[in-house]
């Protein structure tokens, strides 16, 4: 489908983001994208391994003076090493950037590990390390922005800020391959995102979730999906398609899009309709097992045609 441009240009100058995870595959992209189109980024990153294990305080510095190479001479990236799952680390971040800066303009949490074994074989420490790196730390630097965004809001003047969770389809429909802490960690930070959006729409701040799906990187490797090298105009695996939509969710010219989850695999955009009611039955007072008995068969279409094909001698 053709797209007609809308006249007002779109640039982030002036804009200060933040990119948790910046070190990663699509948060480098990210990075890129929104220095390209003139912000100041900063990436933070504790240079860990897909699966959690061991931190690298050189990776995020090196990694930043890449992206700044690849975003243009006039591109602003700086690297900042952060354990994004320790609140004081996290806390002293923050402070020190709305210090400097005056302002985080945007925040996207793009960080977050992958352990992917089975109920059966997830350890605690699994279970910790997969929800601290994705569901805490969503919160963390959320609730840290929040704070503040919530003080400026009067001298912002209506300018927008945003936060950008990332989100996935384990967490919002279910897949059986990337384990349940993956899987408890997403639906978590979807249900922090509709929750956030209403808490800050007061304030002036933007809160939404991207589900990146068929991403080419670490993560993919890490568990053999298949996301091909492909580098032409139609890369349908490119980390690019999701830091493009992350990107302009950090815009002003966004500032009208909040509590929504939005999927992206290559060319395409869907929207999510979060826990939507699908169909409901009801009856005065209270229900007696036999009339719960029914009534859920009737709810999910078993009942009475489910009789009529079967037939009386064989129950749902």
């Amino acid at each position: 489908m053709k797209m007609t441009a809308l006249s007002v240009p779109i640039d982030l100058a002036g804009r200060v983001i933040l990119v948790t995870g910046g070190a990663g595959d699509i948060g480098s992209a990210i990075a890129v994208q929104a220095a390209q189109v003139g912000a100041t980024v900063i990436i933070a990153d504790n240079g860990t391994s897909v699966d959690g294990v061991g931190q690298d305080t050189a990776v995020v510095t090196d990694v930043a003076k890449r992206l700044a190479t690849e975003a243009g001479d006039c591109s602003s990236v700086e690297g900042r090493f952060c354990d994004v799952t320790d609140a004081d680390q996290v806390e002293g971040m923050i402070e020190d950037l709305f210090a400097a800066h005056g302002n985080v303009d945007a925040v996207i949490a793009a960080a977050g590990t992958l352990r992917t074994n089975p109920v059966w074989d997830t350890t605690i420490e699994d279970w910790r390390n997969v929800l601290d790196s994705h569901a805490t730390h969503t919160y963390l630097v959320g609730a840290a922005a929040c704070r503040r965004w919530r003080a400026n809001s009067a001298e912002r003047a209506g300018s927008p800020c945003a936060l950008v969770t990332f989100t996935a389809a384990t967490g919002l429909v279910g897949r059986p391959d990337l384990g349940v802490t993956h899987a408890a960690a997403k639906g978590a930070i979807a249900g922090m995102t509709l929750e956030l959006a209403h808490e800050m729409y007061p304030y002036g701040v933007t809160v939404n979730a991207v589900n990146a799906a068929s991403v080419r990187g670490r993560m993919a490797r890490h568990v053999g999906a298949s996301t091909p090298e492909s580098h032409d105009a139609g890369d349908a695996s490119s980390p690019q398609h999701a830091a493009m939509l992350s990107t302009y969710l950090a815009t002003t010219d966004a500032g009208w899009i909040t509590g929504q989850v939005f999927r992206v695999m290559g060319g395409l955009i869907g929207r999510y309709r979060p826990w939507e009611l699908a169909e409901s039955i009801e009856q005065p007072g209270f229900w007696t097992l036999e009339e719960t008995r029914v009534g859920l068969r009737r709810l999910a279409g078993a009942y009475p045609e489910y009789k009529a094909l079967q037939g009386p001698h064989r129950e749902f």
